[in-house]
């Protein structure tokens, strides 16, 4: 059973975000990025993650911009994500692009 579903342009990700299943993740990432243009990543609110996942978007959000391509969250960033993002410090001086991918804020995705 792959650690992943996917939908046309939708990639919903699995419960288990940390360390010790980010490396299944990013190659379905991989793969799935390879084939579109533009994503959207799907994750439950009540996931588990660590900041293997927050360092895994931000490397996915570089390799799509650099291959011209859009990627994007369903919903904004809440519960254990959300709480990663604040204890690892990553909201602190977040940019405007930043702040629009993780909470949807100032302006459409």
């Amino acid at each position: 059973m792959p650690a992943s579903a996917v939908k046309e342009d939708c990639f919903r990700l699995p419960q288990n975000l940390t360390v010790r299943a980010i490396t299944i993740v990013q190659q379905e990432m991989l793969q799935f990025l390879d084939k579109t243009a533009s994503a959207t990543i799907e994750l439950d609110d009540d996931c588990q993650v660590d900041i293997s996942f927050i360092q895994l978007m931000e490397a996915a959000r570089i390799c799509a911009g650099t291959a011209g391509k859009h990627i994007a969250l369903a919903r904004p960033a809440s519960g254990p994500t959300l709480d990663v993002l604040t204890r690892s410090g990553f909201l602190e001086g977040m940019s405007a692009e930043d702040l629009k991918f993780w909470l949807h804020q100032g302006g459409i995705q």
